[in-house]
C-alpha cells in the first residue's frame, strides 16, 4: 500500500497519513511476532537435528536409545507446534493486510478510532475467506454493518451549507431574528395609531 495508490482513491492527505501510520504499526507488530516465531522455529529445528545426530551416535555406541527416542519425540512435537503457530501468525498477518486494503480501497471512513477497531474486530471474527488477497463477501458485510450501526461510519461528504447574499441581520448570512410576541403587539398597536412603518 503506497501513498500514490491511496491518492488515486481520492483520499485526503490527513486520511492517507492516518491509514499509513496505522498500517505501519500493524506491520511492525506482525513482523516482530513473525521474527520471534521464526527464531523459535529455527531453535527447534536445531535441537531436532542435534537429537537425531545424538541418536545415531548412541546407536553406534550401543547407548540408551529409548531415552533419546523420547527426547526426539518431544522435540518433534515442539517443532510441529512452533510450525503451526508460525503458519497461524502468517495467516493472521495476511488477513490483517487484506482488511487494511479493503478499508482503504473502498474509502471507508469511521466516526472514531474505536468504531474502526470494532469494525475490524467484527470482520476478523466473521473470518471471511481470503482469495487472491481479497476478502470474499466483503461488500455484503460492509452493507450489513452500515445498516446495523450507521453512526459508526462518517458521512462521505459534509452536508452543504446554504448562504444567501443578503439574508439575516446585516447581510452576513445570519438567520433573521424572530420578534417576541410583545414586540409584535407593540408594532400592531403603533400601526393602528400611525399607520404601517415602511421597511427599507
Amino acid at each position: 500500500m503506497t501513498r500514490e495508490f491511496l491518492k488515486k482513491l481520492g483520499l485526503e492527505d490527513a486520511a492517507i497519513d492516518q491509514i499509513l501510520d496505522e498500517n505501519m504499526d500493524d506491520i511492525g507488530k506482525e513482523k516482530a511476532k513473525t521474527t520471534a516465531a521464526k527464531a523459535a522455529l529455527t531453535e527447534a529445528q536445531s535441537q531436532l537435528t542435534a537429537a537425531q545426530t545424538e541418536l545415531e551416535g548412541l546407536k553406534t555406541a550401543g547407548g540408551d536409545i529409548a531415552a533419546v527416542r523420547q527426547q526426539l519425540t518431544e522435540l518433534q512435537a515442539k517443532y510441529d507446534t512452533d510450525t503451526k503457530a508460525l503458519q497461524g501468525q502468517l495467516a493472521d498477518r495476511d488477513y490483517g493486510d487484506a482488511i487494511s486494503r479493503a478499508i482503504a480501497g473502498r474509502g471507508l471512513k469511521f466516526s472514531s478510532k474505536s468504531a474502526e477497531r470494532a469494525f475490524t474486530a467484527a470482520l476478523r471474527e466473521r473470518k471471511l475467506a481470503l482469495k487472491d488477497g481479497e476478502l470474499t463477501g466483503l461488500d455484503d458485510f460492509i452493507k450489513a454493518q452500515k445498516e446495523a450501526d450507521p453512526e459508526a461510519f462518517a458521512p462521505d461528504k459534509a452536508p452543504p451549507r446554504i448562504v444567501t447574499g443578503n439574508s439575516g441581520r446585516g447581510g452576513h448570512g445570519e438567520p433573521p431574528k424572530t420578534p417576541s410576541r410583545a414586540a409584535q403587539l407593540a408594532a400592531e398597536h403603533h400601526a393602528s395609531l400611525y399607520g404601517e412603518v415602511k421597511k427599507e
